[in-house]
């Protein structure tokens, strides 16, 4: 009996040996052949780094991993397909063994200057059904071109996610029109591109997102800035009737720490997910899963800004550390739907906010933005509404942009500052007429007018029939709107 145990005891060690034994090996090389050494590569639950003459090993699970992908150096461009992002190699099926190799090209030029173009929820279905393809067609992608046009920096798009809506032949829709912008555009996968009927196993559902677009986490860096896209909705649902959930499954969490161990803690990181990893309005989003987790693993960086969309509404945050929150390093911004309202898809948000999308300079640790309207320029940033549109006696001003770092809302009358608006939710005005028009019963049903909570108020003084709104941003940009009845 004693030997038989020690026999088995040798056996699991020798079991333990082999499976540590690495399966997969590459080299990353610059494009005249040169090594590159501390390139970081992951399996996309692991991560290695490369040594002084650009080799890598790595231990994986080849049958569960599905791509070998590289955390790009700042020194070099992303490598892209057209405008897809391909820092990744897929692993076949059925390998032992699996050569990743990786040739990047040198940049010409210094990154630590470039801009961003922020989306969320383009929501595609197929043309002639709500009109979300033919808004991102006609609207959105040609007012990107324009913006692209006017940038001398480097430039890159983010997508947060919900590229399609539930329609998994429309993925390319999406990449056509995308392309067409000229830019390296990251994606990231939302509840909506994940195939809803699959059931107990969340990989079942993003098999067509990873056939058109790559990984669903994944890291680079530009400039200063380390990148993280990653997949915070959870589908793994034990009946048809059980929604999605938020947060990092245990392997992307470990995924998430493993990736940072090689960052620098004086990196900036923006952190890209389709629903709010942290503030969702004005509350932390603790229920998340593994939230204590991820959060600890971005204590002790400079500057974490965290980027979603999902909510339809713009929403911006700074964490204030006397509000007693675990982060007070952490910037999050909730990005509206691009191409306005769910199954409307026109003009406007249902909380008023036009279509449209950020526009980012990251010029080295100096990081800011603007949301940028559809058919508008960047001073554009509020709609006013006389007493007469408002339905009583106040003057409102709608300021999609706003956060709690910006100055107060100013009301100004015959060139004299008369005092400051309140901030009040109400239902847009222009929002409300728009809905008016609308009298299909499944699109009503689902682009229902919200209450905006960017939304601020003022009673003018008694017999004015002008005056005029005053705000300046957080980066000191001022904003005037003026309105008359």
């Amino acid at each position: 009996m004693k030997r038989f145990t020690l026999l088995f005891a040798m056996l699991v060690a020798a079991c333990a040996v082999y499976a540590q034994i690495p399966n997969v090996s590459g080299r990353v090389t610059s494009t005249d052949g040169s090594p590159v050494a501390g390139a970081v590569v992951s399996d996309g639950l692991n991560c290695t780094q490369t040594d002084s003459d650009g080799r890598y090993t790595l231990t994986s699970d080849l049958e569960n991993r599905h791509f070998i992908m590289l955390s790009v150096p700042a020194e070099y461009e992303i490598p892209a397909r057209h405008s897809l992002p391909i820092p990744f190699k897929r692993i076949p099926r059925y390998v032992e063994t699996f050569t990743a190799d990786f040739v990047l090209e040198p940049r010409k030029e210094s990154s630590d200057h470039h801009t961003l173009i922020v989306q969320g929820d383009p929501q595609i279905k197929d043309f002639f059904w709500d009109n979300s393809a033919e808004a991102y067609r006609d609207v959105v992608i040609p007012d990107i071109i324009k913006t692209r046009k006017s940038i001398a920096t480097p430039c890159y798009g983010i997508e947060l996610g919900d590229v399609i809506y539930n329609e998994l032949t429309v993925y390319p829709v999406y990449l056509h029109n995308t392309d067409r912008v000229n830019m390296v555009t990251f994606n990231v996968i939302g509840n909506h591109d994940h195939d809803q009927t699959t059931l107990l196993k969340d990989s079942l559902g993003t098999m067509h997102y990873e056939m058109h677009l790559g990984p669903t986490c994944y890291s680079a860096n530009i400039g200063r800035v380390h990148y993280i896209f990653i997949d915070d909705i959870l589908y793994d649902r034990k009946d048809a009737k059980e929604s999605y959930r938020h947060g990092l499954y245990d392997e992307t969490v470990h995924w998430l720490i493993e990736d940072l161990k090689y960052v620098p803690k004086d990196k900036i990181i923006m952190i890209c997910a389709h629903a709010q990893m942290f503030n969702k309005k004005t509350t932390m989003v603790r229920r998340n899963k593994n939230f204590a987790a991820y959060s600890k693993a971005l204590l002790d960086f400079k500057y974490v800004y965290s980027w979603a969309g999902h909510n339809h509404h713009t929403y911006l945050y700074t964490s204030e550390p006397e509000r007693n929150y675990d982060i007070d390093n952490l910037t999050s911004i909730t990005v509206t739907k691009s191409t306005g309202a769910l199954r409307l898809n026109r003009l406007l948000n249902n909380d008023g906010t036009p279509q449209g999308y950020f526009v980012v300079d990251v010029d080295g640790e100096e990081v800011s933005w603007y949301y940028l309207c559809c058919g508008k320029d960047r001073n554009y940033q509020m709609k006013v509404y006389p007493p007469a549109r408002t339905g009583g006696e106040y003057v409102m001003a709608n300021i999609w942009a706003h956060d709690n770092k910006w100055g107060a809302v100013e009301w100004w009358e015959n060139g004299v500052k008369v005092g400051q608006m309140e901030a009040h939710d109400a239902l847009d005005p222009d929002y409300v007429d728009l809905y008016a028009t609308v009298t299909n019963k499944t699109t009503r049903k689902y682009c229902k007018p919200v209450n905006s909570f960017h939304m601020f108020r003022i009673k003018p003084s008694e017999g004015i029939r002008e005056g005029e709104v005053r705000v300046t941003d957080r980066f000191g940009n001022l904003y005037t709107q003026k309105v008359s009845w």
